[in-house]
């Protein structure tokens, strides 16, 4: 997951989940250089829930997404072959 923001550009990966005081928190993963933790209240969930399920291309996603998985996996495939390939033995 890519996280964008003036403040800074980060991927993160998941890493285990918790639950306390009626919060999930979601820790990245310990390989990543910057450790952070998001916490997701319930009122989070619904709110989300709400506002993605009144966007009719979350749906789409939501139809679509075996195909986009499929799609992007192959080409994060080729992309790492063609790394691969590039590099000097």
């Amino acid at each position: 997951m890519k996280v964008k923001s003036k403040l800074a550009d980060i991927d993160f990966e998941f890493g285990h989940f918790e639950y306390k005081k009626d919060h999930l928190i979601i820790h990245s993963h310990p390989d990543q250089s910057m450790q952070s933790k998001v916490y997701v209240s319930p009122d989070d969930v619904v709110s989300a829930l709400g506002k993605a399920l009144k966007v009719p291309m979350v749906w789409l996603y939501i139809l679509a997404f075996p195909v986009f998985l499929i799609r992007y996996r192959r080409r994060k495939n080729q992309k790492l072959k063609a790394g691969q390939k590039q590099q000097p033995k």
